[in-house]
């Protein structure tokens, strides 16, 4: 890791704050303690540049997407620019949101703005340096790819020449920023920084941090919503530790650690959900489904309306809790001293990360360090931090360094799941087939409130709902929370996974009943909204909405908008032995105004369509006495690359509108795409997934 120190010395250094005028751009030597330096660049005197950057890699890109966007304004070259993670701390927390984390489809559009203002602040600091040394007026150098050029003699001289120099200039408080003409990387689909070391092996993610004297740790937890209340059991070369969620236990190595947990017997005290299996719960969450919830929305007067229309329907959906099948399992790697805590974790949360460290080890922020490894992948569950947590407490108990493990097993049952929800949905057309009503009721337990953060309306459970654009003059929008120990968080897309779903799919049958084309009705419902019926039109067009389908024999549409951006994806499905084959998906993102890198974007939107369809053909948590019996891939099976659309073909737009998420948005629309391709070409309705039903 980079000490503060050394990060300094040599070089230009600054930092970008937010203060209560604004972001100011202030030199390493300057930043005073109450601040809260954003990000750290420097500028090294053998010409390179290092940007420390405060989000966590775990594939989407940003140790490419954000540099990037410093580098052009810069004008630095791309084969010279490093990435380090930033330590956790306050000087880095996101400006939006006021703490370090990774989500919700934020790094770039919360990230651009200042990133700009970095390196268009650093070319100027530059340019006044090499004016003084050379002692050439300013208008006559140009600062282009890393060089500083006199353009009276075209003598040329990099950067780093002037580093030293450009310390002690004064920053400018507004420089002048690129028009986008002139930019020379945001756009374009530059290398990705990662990949190299990601290819040859060096890359480190948690799971391959190793520390001195170390022991690793599993963990025997508790079915959910019970305590440890023994342990026996005779066992050599490892040691027993009791902590919050379970039994610890620690040795030499891992094997140790796994077969002494065969040994151990364990006591627990009973589960509130103690002998339920996946009838119980259904049965449960459409009971709750007939309770008084929290009105989100009203519009106008739907129930009258819906009971006066002559033109209505009624369905009931019930999706599963979902598992974040993260190819890296949970893992921390700790070492928890009486005046010292070093942490090492793929995590999405670092100031999480240090709350719990100081909660556990009773030491000031200064006196902890995390590293942010690589993450093998995310989907929002390394940002909760319960498995730091358990590392933390072990270490501490132990007086060694841990490195705590989940084996697949582990992470598949240890809970944190996207939450299985009920939902009933209502509507009706009137006699000119326009939707006049629409009324939606969702049973599903509180994300945010299992985040740690009260809410009277947990906005998970009604996104893409209560916020959506189709005008319809009568709306209801209801929640009944459910209160169950099974523990549930944010899953890429959170609540518009299942939302989009019931919403895109009832809008289809909604179609069918007033006998009128699905994407025709939806242009008519977003009039209000150009941008949306935009994407809608383009999606159509370019999958040749209205033809025969050329591959499948039936295609489906969906739409949806969640995290500032607007996604339509039309699915093209053939059904044929109880198999379903998705041939081909077309895409459509709008993000707003600016494209920082196409092909990331691509890759996320291919990536979000493959996770979402894995979720509506295969995935689901399942239970018997209380407890998951999904153990592996065998049991909890995701898409494989047979069953993987054969082609995807992925179409930007950009617009006036703010700048949108790229991460997430891809995901909602695939699954009601395929289902209501199944719908108007086999007659399938599918109100229960996943699709295939596994034992």
């Amino acid at each position: 890791m980079i000490s503060r120190r050394d990060f300094i010395k040599g070089g230009l250094a600054l930092a970008v704050v937010l203060t209560s005028d604004g972001y100011r751009l202030l030199k390493a030597d300057e930043v005073l303690p109450n601040y809260a330096p954003e990000l750290w660049i420097k500028l090294s005197e053998d010409n390179y540049l290092t940007v420390l950057v405060n989000k966590s890699e775990m594939g989407q890109g940003v140790y490419t997407g954000l540099p990037q966007i410093l580098a052009d304004e810069l004008d630095f070259p791309w084969e010279r620019v490093k990435v380090e993670p930033a330590p956790a701390g306050k000087k880095y927390v996101d400006p939006k949101w006021g703490v370090q984390l990774t989500g919700g489809s934020t790094s770039v559009r919360h990230m651009y703005d200042f990133l700009r203002f970095v390196g268009a602040s650093m070319k100027e600091m530059l340019l006044s340096a090499a004016s003084k040394e050379l002692g050439v007026e300013k208008k006559y150098l140009r600062a282009k790819q890393g060089f500083i050029e006199n353009l009276k003699t075209g003598e040329k001289y990099p950067y780093g020449a002037f580093a030293e120099k450009a310390f002690r200039e004064r920053i400018p408080t507004n420089p002048r920023l690129k028009t986008k003409e002139e930019f020379i990387y945001i756009g374009k689909s530059v290398p990705r920084i990662d990949v190299p070391e990601k290819v040859n092996g060096r890359a480190k993610f948690g799971i391959d941090t190793f520390m001195e004297g170390m022991v690793y740790a599993v963990v025997e937890r508790a079915p959910f919503g019970a305590k440890l209340k023994g342990y026996k059991g005779e066992v050599n070369n490892v040691k027993l530790v009791p902590i919050s969620t379970g039994l610890a236990i620690c040795g030499e190595s891992l094997e140790d650690c796994l077969e002494a947990r065969e040994k151990i017997q364990v006591e627990w005290e009973e589960s509130p959900i103690d002998g339920w299996d996946d009838e119980k719960f259904k049965e449960y969450y459409l009971k709750k489904l007939q309770e008084k919830g929290i009105v989100a929305r009203k519009d106008g007067k739907p129930e009258e309306v819906l009971k006066n229309s002559k033109k209505k329907i009624e369905e009931t959906y019930v999706l599963p809790y979902l598992y974040h099948a993260t190819m890296e399992p949970m893992n921390c790697t700790v070492h928890v001293k009486e005046d010292e805590c070093l942490i090492f974790a793929p995590t999405q949360a670092q100031t999480a990360t240090l709350n719990v460290a100081k909660e556990i080890t009773g030491l000031p922020e200064e006196k902890i360090k995390v590293i942010t490894t690589y993450l093998g992948g995310g989907f929002g569950r390394k940002a909760n931090v319960e498995f730091i947590r358990e590392a933390l407490e072990v270490s501490k108990a132990i007086k060694r360094p841990v490195k705590l493990i989940y084996t697949r097993e582990d992470d598949v049952k240890s809970g944190w799941y996207r939450p299985m929800n009920a939902t009933k949905m209502a509507g009706s057309v009137d006699e000119n087939g326009k939707v006049n009503a629409l009324f939606f009721k969702i049973a599903v337990p509180s994300v945010f409130e299992w985040a740690g953060r009260k809410v009277i309306i947990d906005p998970a459970a009604v996104e893409g709902v209560h916020n959506m654009f189709y005008e319809i003059p009568n709306v209801h929008v209801e929640w009944v929370k459910v209160d169950l120990p099974v523990p549930v968080f944010f899953w890429r897309s959170v609540g518009s996974t299942h939302n989009a779903f019931t919403l895109e799919t009832f809008i289809d049958r909604l179609a069918k009943l007033a006998n009128r084309d699905p994407v025709e009705m939806r242009l008519e419902l977003l009039e209000t909204n150009p941008r949306a019926q935009r994407v809608v039109e383009y999606t159509a067009e370019k999958a040749g909405w209205g033809k025969e389908p050329k591959y499948g024999k039936a295609m489906g549409f969906a739409y949806h908008y969640s995290f500032g951006s607007h996604v339509a994806q039309v699915a093209e499905v053939s059904y044929e032995e109880d198999k379903i084959k998705v041939h081909k998906v077309v895409c459509t993102i709008d993000i707003g105004p600016v494209t920082v890198n196409p092909e990331l974007i691509r890759a996320q939107m291919e990536s979000a369509i493959i996770m979402g369809l894995s979720a509506f053909l295969k995935e689901g948590v399942r239970f018997r006495d209380g407890k998951p019996v999904n153990d592996n891939f065998d049991t909890y099976p995701i898409l494989r690359m047979d069953e993987a659309p054969e082609e995807i073909e992925v179409h930007i737009l950009n617009s006036d509108a703010h700048m949108g998420g790229v991460g997430e948005p891809g995901l909602p629309p695939i699954a009601p795409a395929v289902a209501n391709a199944l719908f108007w070409g086999y007659g399938i309705k599918v109100n229960e997934l996943p699709f295939y039903k596994t034992t």
